[in-house]
């Protein structure tokens, strides 16, 4: 099985701003910046989500103060963070192409990387790697500073041979995220699973953060990929393709993950989102 990868535009500002300087806040009961931020934004408004938008940012500022100091960092904060952009803005998705087996492949490749060792400093607690090496994880941050040399090296063929092999059909996709990262000055952040689709059936894809935030591109290509080969497949055992059909509406809503055993729930999402996976965050704390 694959990774489900997302990439999030965000800088290292932000990172204080909309998660690690909440923390404190939410251990106190206290989410009047976030909600500020929430409505500065407009998160989920024009969609008609902003209640549940709130409540999804909520839920995950709650889970990210409870997290004890001795579980991963990259399974818990990390993840946590990527969701967390998502309801603020764009982010991408690439089926496949895990640029921490890259880097971690090739130094050079590690290099256009930021540690969060660097980020945090002292304020860093918790076990971190600095990559996916399972599912439902954060990976690599590219910084700010490093993005445009990323692409420049790309665009002038020094790193093209490692990204195509890396990303393959979906490399349009981690250029357009390099793009936005890049006009915005912004950093991206690798992550795993935020967004699960199920190539056929879009409509039930499953997101852990705002669906309508995903660029769609990647999912698209993923979802073509499928019905290609499970048309191979069907023509080499005799079938007939066109009784293959896949759906192509995706389900935009939000889908905050569920709080470990020992926190209170969330506020539940509004009756069009789709249902929760029970269990989420203590799969994540036991390794299944």
């Amino acid at each position: 099985m694959g990774f489900d990868v997302t990439w999030h535009p965000i800088s290292q500002e932000e990172m204080f701003l909309w998660y690690f300087d909440r923390l404190e806040e939410a251990r106190r009961g206290d989410y009047a910046t976030a909600m500020s931020f929430a409505k500065q934004y407009r998160m989920g408004k024009e969609a008609g989500y902003e209640d549940s938008c709130k409540q999804g940012y909520r839920g995950m500022l709650e889970q990210g103060a409870g997290i004890p100091p001795d579980t991963p960092f990259d399974k818990t904060h990390s993840f946590l963070l990527a969701m967390v952009q998502g309801m603020f803005r764009t982010y991408y998705y690439t089926r496949g192409g895990i640029y921490s087996g890259l880097a971690e492949m090739d130094p050079h490749m590690a290099s256009y990387t930021l540690p969060f060792q660097d980020i945090l400093g002292p304020k860093l607690q918790n076990p971190v790697r600095n990559r996916i090496y399972e599912n439902y994880c954060g990976g690599v941050y590219i910084p700010e500073k490093e993005v445009p040399r990323l692409l420049e090296d790309y665009e002038s063929g020094k790193v093209e041979g490692p990204l195509r092999q890396c990303f393959g059909n979906t490399l349009p996709v981690f250029l357009k995220a390099l793009l936005h990262a890049k006009k915005e000055r912004l950093g991206l952040l690798e992550a795993t699973e935020v967004v699960e689709p199920n190539p056929m059936d879009l409509r039930s894809t499953n997101c852990r953060s705002y669906l309508m935030n995903c660029d769609m591109d990647g999912v698209m290509i993923y979802a073509e990929t499928a019905k290609h080969q499970l048309e191979e497949a069907i023509r080499q055992s005799g079938g007939d393709p066109a009784n293959v059909q896949v759906s192509r509406q995706v389900s935009q809503v939000v889908l905050p993950p569920d709080p470990p055993e020992e926190a209170p729930k969330p506020p539940s999402p509004p009756k069009e989102a789709a249902p929760k996976k029970k269990g989420f965050f203590s799969r994540l704390f036991g390794g299944n």
